[in-house]
């Protein structure tokens, strides 16, 4: 008995070690074919790859490409589809300006130019005095503005306007129009005000004697020739930007058709305008 025992043991592990070597064999020969038959495994495998090999990619490498892909941006945002913010974000701004001024003057369109130009002057922050009154009527004056009428009122004939430096476009000067007993207009500081705005501007207010287009830095000779159509003109305040002689030769000349006009030149406040 005992010794049939260890036999019995040794046949066994002979068929364990057989069974074993032909599964190695059929392991080694299939699993490549079954591989390589299946698209499923191969693709899991290349993501596999590819993982491992950008987690070991150096530091370096990744900061080269993320700043290539900014130089690539740059480059893009030169050419006509821009891709900079700060310019779309202007560009939006510009239009939502432009819709507001115009709904807000349409708004009181029906009063008639004069009220319609006195409120459109308020809500931008600008003030405005009537004739035969001696208070300027700003956006503070609530009270005031309350009473005003709710419908054309041929009373209220605007005399002043201030519009406060507000950049009023020149497509929108008209909401400034058909002011004919205007006598005061100040535009002081309107970086929007230029030579065209001017040549615009002299067609109207036959009534005006005061102009003030001081700060505006767009303003040159050339729109400062126009204003000789405004007859009754008694006093202009402006600022000699550019600095040349015949910006001081158009306004002599202006005091030379109208013996009764003044220009009064100032000078800009720096050299050259900061940036």
């Amino acid at each position: 008995m005992l010794n049939r025992r260890p036999t019995k043991i040794f046949k066994h592990l002979k068929q364990i070690i057989d069974i074993s070597r032909r599964t190695r064999n059929l392991i080694q020969h299939n699993v490549p074919q079954l591989f390589y038959n299946n698209y499923e495994a191969i693709t899991f495998f290349i993501k596999y790859l590819r993982k491992r090999q950008a987690l070991s990619e150096p530091v370096s490498q990744k900061t080269e490409e993320k700043r290539s892909i900014v130089e690539y941006l740059m480059i893009l945002g030169t050419s006509d589809f821009s891709f900079s913010l700060k310019e779309w974000w202007a560009k939006k701004l510009d239009e939502m300006r432009r819709s507001v001024e115009k709904d807000t003057y349409e708004r009181y369109i029906r009063l008639g130019p004069d009220l319609a130009a006195a409120m459109f002057v308020i809500k931008i922050g600008g003030k405005v005095k009537f004739k035969g009154e001696n208070e300027w009527i700003d956006r503070t004056k609530k009270e005031r503005i309350s009473k005003f009428p709710k419908k054309f009122d041929p009373n209220y004939i605007l005399d002043e306007l201030d519009l406060n430096k507000y950049p009023l476009r020149y497509e929108h000067l008209h909401f400034i129009f058909n002011l004919y007993y205007l006598r005061s207009l100040s535009l002081k500081g309107c970086r929007t005000i230029d030579d065209w705005a001017l040549d615009k501007l002299s067609a109207e207010f036959p009534m005006l004697e005061y102009l003030n287009i001081s700060e505006c830095k767009n303003v040159t000779e050339k729109g400062l020739g126009a204003l000789y159509r405004m007859p009754n003109l008694k006093a202009i305040i402006v600022t000699n930007f550019q600095g040349t002689a015949a910006f001081d030769l158009t306004c002599f000349l202006l005091e030379d058709v109208n013996p009764y006009l003044q220009c009064i030149v100032q000078q800009p406040k720096y050299k050259s305008l900061p940036k």
